[in-house]
């Protein structure tokens, strides 16, 4: 009671989703420190994930069998 929790993950998610990035999960741990003024922080695990890319491997295979 009477503890607030604030995370901003916004700027990350907004600065990673140009690169196609998603948010999939977000892990607490049990690292917890306290700065001078008696606020917490926490330590937490972020997952992204994005679509996978072609393989450059393939597409030259490709160019390849063309000639």
């Amino acid at each position: 009671q009477g503890v607030e929790v604030q995370t901003d993950y916004v700027p990350l998610l907004n600065s990673l989703a140009m690169y196609g990035w998603q948010l999939t999960c977000v892990l607490p741990t049990p690292i917890v420190k306290t700065n001078r003024e008696g606020n917490l922080s926490t330590k937490q695990i972020v997952f992204l994930q994005r679509p996978s890319l072609p393989q450059k491997a393939k597409k030259k295979e490709s160019k390849v069998n063309n000639h």
